[in-house]
């Protein structure tokens, strides 16, 4: 106890003795022939430093890779905060600048997601292990400098605390050489900016949201990264260019900042080249910022400081603002594998804006839709925040004009029509697809009427079950001859023939149903249901509808959420084609027939 109580109080026998266990862990791990050795350590801010050799025959040179020496230097450093964080390495040359994975020539990117990949428990074995495989695939090219994380300014990521982001959707200008150009931004709030033209478009004292910037397009890759200051940046455009262009930089920066009021940051986006791509997406975006006094101050120093040897004194630091770089050269979507894909730049009706309705709706927004018509007479009242898609402020409001605005929010670049009446039967010649979650009998009435006036039409109806709202039923046509009587008939049929399957019998017998009804004397029946059930519904719902629509198939799907306490399959698909019709004997719906059999549906 003595011996504990003394070392818990000493924080430096405690580093010492843990320096010494981890010197004597690493001496065990060194020294085996092929493998690292131990020629040194030392110490720095609290952390250990070691020096490792390795010979290198054992390793296989591939031309473009790490240029190889019979003998490799590495400098590990392990933190105090060891094994919870990981050890880094670094070199002490230069011979492999500018290579994937080398940060500013001489930090390793042993870890390209430390988090996901560094395992504490594997301690130091791990750790050389890692750093062993790094080399290898190093010196052997396996490195893609195309994918590498900030490559063409030496794998760093500028980015200055308490700056706002930067969005980047438009393509660069085409340029192969070094270029300034005007740029002008829009101020979204105090934590975004967006770039909303790569030209100078005209301000005015009204319109304080838009502001000029520059746009400074390299002429190569910057493997030493962009700098701290504005003279690094001048320094760099004389090294690749000339003393005129690092003049012109200068001047150019001088001019756009004293347009600006006092109280203004004057913006600078440099575009450096990954020279292992071409195309808009060889573009790497990096920005700063500067107020206008602190512009004309680093303009100064800058025209001073030639080289980079020479001290940077009092000149202003950058203020580095984090990029959002959407452009489709450089992003993938996140979903772009995902069946809710097919929806992406599609026109989409949507009938209801309920508890279904509201959420199916944003899913298709994130899923990239294009146009959306909302359709519902409805109003938001503060009963529904518990499961529609609505906050306290829309209350009052129609329900169509509240989703709209939620849509917007999340996509500003949407188009939304909206409509406080639901039937409609001529529908747009843009639309692709109408989606009903309206709970309407009538509303099924002139689908199928729509469905044979105007063949092309795609139809997906989704219904949920009044008791627990954890059954769906889903149907889906492709525009042909099947339509959503045709799917829905199939089903009925289908859940009669099967007894593992008399759960969902409630979408066609409306017999002794659970009703809720949320407010006395004022409110009309509706199913027992949360947000987590809607949200489940409606997610489970686009994933089926964008597989059936991405195959171009009709389609019916019963499906039960993950979280139903029924006794039924999770999923059940069926079909049915006009053969399969007529042996159902299901006839063909006119006007003036009786209305089409329809999934009992609550809004």
């Amino acid at each position: 106890m003595s011996n504990n109580s003394t070392t818990t109080g000493n924080p430096e026998i405690v580093d010492s003795a843990r320096r010494s266990s981890l010197l004597q862990e690493l001496t065990a791990l060194t020294g085996t022939p092929g493998g690292f050795r131990l020629v040194g350590h030392g110490e720095r801010d609290n952390e250990l430093v070691v020096a490792l050799e390795i010979d290198t025959p054992s390793f296989t040179a591939v031309p473009g890779g790490f240029p190889m020496n019979p003998v490799e230097r590495i400098l590990v450093t392990i933190p105090s905060s060891f094994p919870w964080t990981s050890p880094r390495a670094s070199i002490d040359h230069d011979r492999w600048l500018g290579q994937p994975h080398v940060l500013e020539g001489h930090r390793l990117c042993v870890y390209l997601d430390v988090g996901a990949e560094w395992h504490p428990e594997g301690g130091l074995t791990g750790f050389l292990d890692r750093l062993w495989q790094f080399l290898d695939d190093g010196f052997a090219n396996r490195y893609d400098a195309a994918t590498a994380l900030y490559h063409p300014v030496g794998g760093v990521f500028h980015r200055t605390p308490g700056t706002p982001i930067l969005v980047v959707a438009e393509p660069l200008p085409a340029t192969d050489r070094f270029t300034i150009t005007e740029a002008t931004l829009r101020t979204r709030n105090d934590h975004r900016v967006d770039i909303a033209s790569w030209t100078r478009k005209a301000t005015n004292d009204i319109d304080r949201s838009t502001t000029p910037a520059l746009l400074v397009q390299m002429e190569q890759s910057l493997p030493m990264g962009v700098g701290s200051y504005l003279s690094d940046l001048a320094i760099a455009v004389r090294s690749q260019c000339s003393r005129k262009q690092r003049k012109q930089l200068l001047d150019a920066i001088d001019r756009g900042a004293r347009r600006l009021h006092t109280d203004q940051y004057f913006h600078v986006v440099v575009a450096v080249p990954n020279p292992a791509l071409t195309g808009d997406s060889r573009w790497h975006v990096t920005a700063w910022r500067l107020t206008r006094a602190d512009t004309l101050l680093a303009v100064g120093f800058a025209g001073r400081r030639l080289n980079k040897s020479d001290p940077a004194g009092d000149e202003p630091k950058l203020q580095w603002l984090r990029i959002d770089d959407t452009r489709s050269a450089v992003t993938t979507r996140r979903d772009n594998r995902r069946p809710v894909a097919w929806f992406r730049g599609k026109h989409v009706e949507l009938w209801g804006c309920g508890a279904l309705g509201s959420c199916v709706a944003e899913v298709l927004v994130r899923a990239g839709v294009q146009r959306v018509t909302l359709r519902d007479p409805g109003f938001v009242t503060s009963g529904l925040l518990v499961r529609q898609n609505f906050v306290a402020d829309d209350v009052g409001d129609l329900k169509v004009n509240a989703l709209a605005r939620r849509l917007r929010s999340i996509c500003d670049d949407i188009t939304i029509d909206t409509s406080d009446g639901i039937v409609q039967l001529a529908v747009s010649e843009t639309c692709d697809v109408i989606l009903d979650c309206t709970a309407n009998y009538a509303v099924a009435s002139y689908l199928e009427i729509l469905q044979q006036s105007q063949p092309g039409v795609r139809v997906v109806q989704l219904a949920t079950d009044e008791a627990t709202a954890t059954l769906g039923v889903l149907t889906i046509t492709s525009g042909r001859t099947v339509t959503t009587r045709h799917l829905d008939d199939a089903g009925r049929q289908l859940v009669r023939r099967r007894p593992d399957l008399s759960a969902f019998a409630v979408f066609w017998d409306a017999s002794g149903l659970d009703s809720l009804v949320p407010t006395l004397g004022c409110s009309v029946p509706t199913f027992h249901g949360s947000y987590a059930d809607s949200v489940a519904l409606a997610a489970t719902a686009m994933s089926l509808a964008g597989t059936a629509l991405q195959r171009n198939i009709d389609a019916g799907y019963l499906f039960a959420t993950g979280h139903t306490m029924l006794d039924v399959p999770r999923l059940t698909p069926f079909g049915v084609d006009m053969t399969q019709a007529q042996q159902l004997d299901i006839p063909t719906t006119v006007v003036g027939q009786e209305p089409p059999s329809c999934p009992p549906k609550w809004t």
